[in-house]
C-alpha cells in the first residue's frame, strides 16, 4: 500500500456535512503524507450505481439517516457482496451499536464530526492498512480487483500470454506478463523451479532431482541447474518458518 493509494468513500445526503467531512479528510490525508483517493456521494443509490464499476475502498464513511436506503441498510447490502472495506458510521442519533456490530463497523461518529476523532480513526486503519498489505497479492482484472494471502497461493505458472495461479481451494488465469506478476512476490518464500515456474516453499512437501511434490500431492518439474539452490532454499525456508 505505500505505493498504491489510500481509497476513502464518503455517503452523506447533507451537501453542507458532506463537504466538512470531505475537508476534514483531506486535510488528514495532506499531514499523514497518504495518496488519497476520495469520492463523495449524496445517497446510498448513487453509491451503488457508481461504486460497482471502481476499485474497492479501504474505508467507507456512512451517515446513517439518509433517505430511502440509510447508512445501515447499504453497509450490509455491500457485505453480503463480500465488501471488507472498513465502515465508520456518521449519526445524530446514538442507537445503533448493536446492529453496527453485524457490519463490522469500526466505530459510530456523532455529528458534528470533530476532527481529532476522525483523525485517530483514520489513522488506525491506515496504519493497520499499511501492515496487512504485504501479506496480499493484489489481482486486478478490469474495474475488478482482488485480495489472495500470498500464503494461501500453492503456485504460479506462465501459459503462453497468461498467469496460472493455483491456490489452496481456488485457481486464477489471467492475461499478464508473468515476469511483472512475479515481481510482487517475496524470493524468500516463493521459488522459481523454472522460466515461468514460481511455488510457494510453504506448500512443498518434498524435493527431489526433477519434481518438486506439493502438499495436495501434486508434482511440478524441476530444472537440472536449480536442484542445488532449491533443495538450500528448501532448507532455510523451514528453519526460518520454525524459529518464528
Amino acid at each position: 500500500m505505500k505505493n498504491s493509494v489510500f481509497r476513502i468513500a464518503i455517503c452523506e445526503d447533507e451537501k453542507v456535512v458532506l463537504d466538512f467531512e470531505s475537508s476534514l479528510i483531506k486535510d488528514w490525508a495532506a499531514a499523514s503524507g497518504c495518496k488519497l483517493v476520495l469520492d463523495a456521494y449524496v445517497s446510498a443509490e448513487q453509491f451503488l450505481f457508481e461504486s460497482e464499476d471502481k476499485p474497492p475502498y479501504d474505508v467507507l464513511v456512512f451517515d446513517i439517516q439518509m433517505k430511502a436506503i440509510n447508512g445501515m441498510e447499504l453497509a450490509k447490502k455491500l457485505r453480503a457482496r463480500g465488501c471488507d472495506s472498513e465502515i465508520i458510521f456518521v449519526t445524530g442519533v446514538p442507537d445503533y451499536a448493536i446492529e453496527g456490530y453485524e457490519v463490522g463497523a469500526v466505530r459510530y461518529i456523532l455529528k458534528p464530526v470533530k476532527p481529532e476523532v476522525l483523525n485517530a480513526l483514520l489513522d488506525k486503519v491506515y496504519t493497520e492498512r499499511l501492515k496487512t498489505a504485504e501479506d496480499f497479492f493484489v489481482l486486478g482484472q478490469g474495474a475488478d480487483l482482488e485480495r489472495i494471502p500470498f500464503e494461501k497461493i500453492i503456485y504460479l505458472e506462465a501459459r503462453g500470454h497468461y498467469v496460472f495461479m493455483k491456490g489452496t481451494g481456488f485457481e486464477r488465469e489471467w492475461k499478464s506478463s508473468f515476469s511483472e506478476v512475479a515481481a510482487s512476490f517475496d524470493i524468500n518464500q516463493f521459488f522459481g523451479l523454472r522460466r515461468g515456474l514460481l511455488v510457494n516453499m510453504a506448500h512443498v512437501a518434498k524435493i527431489t532431482r526433477t519434481a518438486c511434490i506439493l502438499d495436495d500431492g501434486e508434482e511440478l518439474p524441476v530444472a537440472r541447474t536449480v536442484y542445488k539452490e532449491l533443495n538450500e532454499s528448501f532448507i532455510k525456508f523451514f528453519c526460518r518458518s520454525e524459529n518464528l
